[in-house]
């Protein structure tokens, strides 16, 4: 099953939504459509509106595409930043609590990354302001007015864009990974030491302000906010461990790391599972490349997970060439290693073919990046 579709792209960035976004948007439609409650002096919601149900909810309709609009502004006004950076944006999601900004990789300079994380929060809080300020200067609702049906259904979109906005910028701004407060705090941290530890230090913080949110939410049960605690621990970590492999990793190439040919062990594609099966034993390797020879074409790969869809009986006339897997995942020589890890991730694969000029130069397998993580992580 697909968790997200794509719904368009603005400047080559593409838009999707996650299916659990649904879940909050028809939540947010009632909100608005079947509530109605005053906050610093905003109406929220048209519940008290005395019109049909239907047009509240096509008010609230739109008050929700409007809010989850201003969201995806708060996103792109991250991704614009980024990519005023060098910065690759893959894609911004929405989803239950939220959105995402996928970038391949946040620049690692304080100053960049303090603006790039500054963006959304920023935005937000202007829309907030500013829809404030029109409310303040055409409000406020006056239900009990006749004929001021459209203007108090744009007062109430206006109080729901300042409340909600204002919310979502001081909310983002809150120390912890991954909201953008995490991100400048670390950016903080890192004026005044090492990146690894500024990220460690950022991340330390980050889990208190989770834990906290995590028991107030048990105690006052507030699922939503227990959700979002939990978001926010494993969502620190996740970037503490992306950053120290990221930062390990930073200036070495895969050439660096590579078996290099005539070293690669490759299998032809006639051979049989029983023969691969003793190369397997042998050299302990879980994949190899199929080839007539080495100076020939790679005619694909075949791993130990091929092997395991053949029924033993037979192996034993079942070729290579009949299970080897013919789309071929590479690199080049010169790419960083690191976006080597991130291709063997998102592609869920344990090696990469090194290729260059159509010819194989090497074999680089997850093995050998762990390898070199933990050598350079003593050293670094």
């Amino acid at each position: 099953m697909r968790w997200s579709f794509q719904i368009g792209s603005i400047r080559g960035i593409p838009i999707k939504l996650h299916v659990t976004f649904l879940i909050i948007f028809l939540f947010v439609i009632w909100l608005f459509s079947a509530n109605a409650f005053p906050i610093f002096n905003l109406t929220i919601g048209f519940g008290n509106m005395n019109i049909s149900s239907g047009l509240k909810y096509l008010l609230g309709s739109i008050a929700a595409v409007l809010f989850f609009a201003t969201l995806l502004f708060h996103e792109l006004s991250h991704s614009f930043v980024a990519q005023h950076y060098g910065a690759h944006i893959r894609g911004i999601t929405l989803f239950i609590i939220g959105g995402v900004s996928q970038m391949d990789e946040i620049p690692k300079e304080p100053h960049k990354e303090a603006r790039i994380s500054a963006a959304g929060p920023g935005l937000s809080l202007s829309i907030g302001l500013i829809s404030y300020a029109l409310y303040y200067l055409f409000g406020p609702v006056n239900l009990a007015e006749t004929g001021a049906l459209v203007k108090n259904a744009a007062l109430i979109i206006l109080g729901i864009l300042a409340f909600y906005n204002i919310v979502l910028g001081i909310f983002n701004l809150i120390p912890a990974f991954p909201m953008d407060g995490g991100r400048l705090l670390r950016a903080w941290f890192a004026k005044r030491m090492p990146y690894i530890d500024a990220t460690r230090r950022a991340v330390a913080v980050g889990k208190s302000f989770a834990f906290a949110m995590g028991i107030l939410g048990l105690f006052t049960l507030q699922f939503f906010l227990l959700l979002i605690a939990i978001f926010i621990y494993f969502g620190g970590s996740e970037e503490e461990r992306a950053t120290v492999v990221s930062v390990t990793l930073a200036g070495v190439k895969v050439r660096d790391l590579m078996t290099r040919v005539p070293d690669v062990i490759y299998v032809p594609p006639d051979w049989t599972i029983d023969q691969l099966i003793e190369v397997l034993f042998k050299t302990k390797h879980m994949g190899y490349p199929v080839q007539e020879s080495l100076d020939s074409p790679v005619l694909g790969v075949v791993t130990f997970a091929d092997v395991q869809k053949i029924p033993a009986p037979k192996r034993g006339i079942t070729r290579v060439g009949d299970v080897m897997t013919r789309a071929l995942i590479a690199i080049r020589p010169d790419a960083d290693a690191y976006d080597a890890l991130k291709l063997m991730s998102t592609r869920n694969v344990g090696r990469l073919l090194v290729m260059e000029d159509g010819q194989m130069k090497g074999l680089v397998s997850r093995t050998d990046l762990m390898r070199a993580i933990q050598f350079l992580g003593t050293y670094r």
